[in-house]
């Protein structure tokens, strides 16, 4: 059936045609991936490398979902960028935005608590930014105590609240027309290298007796055991008493902090002369301070007042004990961990 055999001849390409114009942008979007021969295995007779056909397309789809899946697991990547701080502040109040975040018909971005007082002057102020939302929770800052130790980065409107809690918010110098900032071991360093101030050692738990001269205003004391920086300072009480107070130099954040460590204080002073019915003590927990308006004032928070005749011409005779005392969560977890008594039977005797 010569006559019925159909004989399908292989099209003419088109250089300048349709067809090429269509085979020209499907080779440009179809990326092309060069298959290197098979080792140990001969081509047949006839077949050529063909690189832009199924087979090839097939290969590279994979290799991109391949590379897709790659880079799915994992923290999400981050990238620094710098734009203008405009950009996250109302533009109304001019504070830090939080969601929800709105704007104006005019394209003012607006907090939620602008938004109403707005409407006189843009007209309605209620659209929505849910983009704008997600953006300003994903903008992070780092911290501004960086360059003392602080590597966190917090969310932009949540800096300030940061700041105030910061375990790493650096101590002032309590000396007057000095501004040192530093942490507190490094406070430790310049008391002794700027202003020769003596650096006392205690152990906690015990009494020591100090003698502190009156001219200097403050003194340091450190513990041994942790290196804690406390400060006792002197001040006028008038003229009839010197009022004597003790404080831990650190941050608010730091004291704060879960399993930081506290301490209760006892300062006593007793009679030159030994006289032990004339004393005067104090017991009392021992605060916390970043020194930022400089060494405690007399006479304010907890201090001893200790009268004039308990002391000599220039220094005062004081016994300091500090006690380092659980945090309470660190308390209820060790009382958690001891185990209850066995229970008793009672006995009967006939």
């Amino acid at each position: 059936m010569a006559g019925q055999e159909k004989r399908l001849s292989p099209p003419t390409p088109a250089v300048n045609g349709e067809h090429g114009a269509k085979k020209a942008r499907a080779q440009a979007l179809v990326p092309v991936v060069k298959q290197e021969p098979r080792q140990g295995v001969e081509r047949e007779e006839g077949e050529v490398a063909n690189a832009d056909g199924p087979a090839a397309a097939a290969v590279a789809m994979a290799a991109s979902t391949e590379a897709l899946v790659a880079l799915a697991p994992g923290p999400p990547a981050l990238i620094d960028v710098r734009f203008e701080v405009a950009l996250l502040h109302c533009k109304v109040c001019l504070l830090p935005l939080k969601p929800p975040v709105f704007k104006c018909e005019s394209g003012h971005v607006l907090c939620c608590y602008c938004r109403g007082g707005h409407v006189e002057v843009c007209g309605r102020a209620d659209i929505h930014c849910g983009g704008m939302d997600a953006f300003i929770c994903a903008a992070k800052v780092p911290c501004s105590y960086k360059g003392f130790g602080c590597e966190q980065y917090v969310v932009y409107h949540q800096a300030e609240q940061h700041k105030r809690a910061c375990q790493h918010a650096p101590c002032l110098c309590p000396e007057l027309g000095c501004g040192f900032l530093g942490t507190p071991p490094a406070l430790i360093d310049h008391f002794a290298a700027v202003h020769s101030r003596p650096i006392i050692a205690v152990r906690y738990g015990r009494p020591w007796n100090l003698s502190l001269p009156l001219a200097q205003r403050w003194h340091v004391v450190v513990g041994q055991e942790n290196q804690s920086v406390f400060l006792v300072t002197l001040g006028e009480l008038g003229a009839a008493a010197t009022a004597v107070s003790l404080v831990c130099v650190r941050a608010d954040g730091a004291a704060a902090a879960a399993g930081a460590p506290q301490f209760w204080c006892k300062l006593s002073v007793e009679h030159p002369g030994g006289d032990k019915d004339k004393v005067v003590l104090m017991a009392s927990a021992v605060g916390s301070s970043t020194l930022s308006s400089g060494a405690p004032v007399p006479g304010q928070g907890m201090f001893l007042a200790v009268p004039q005749e308990l002391m000599s011409v220039d220094t005062i005779a004081i016994s300091v004990r500090i006690d380092q005392v659980h945090p309470v969560a660190d308390a209820a977890a060790a009382a958690k961990a001891i185990p209850p008594p066995p229970a008793r039977t009672t006995r009967r005797f006939h």
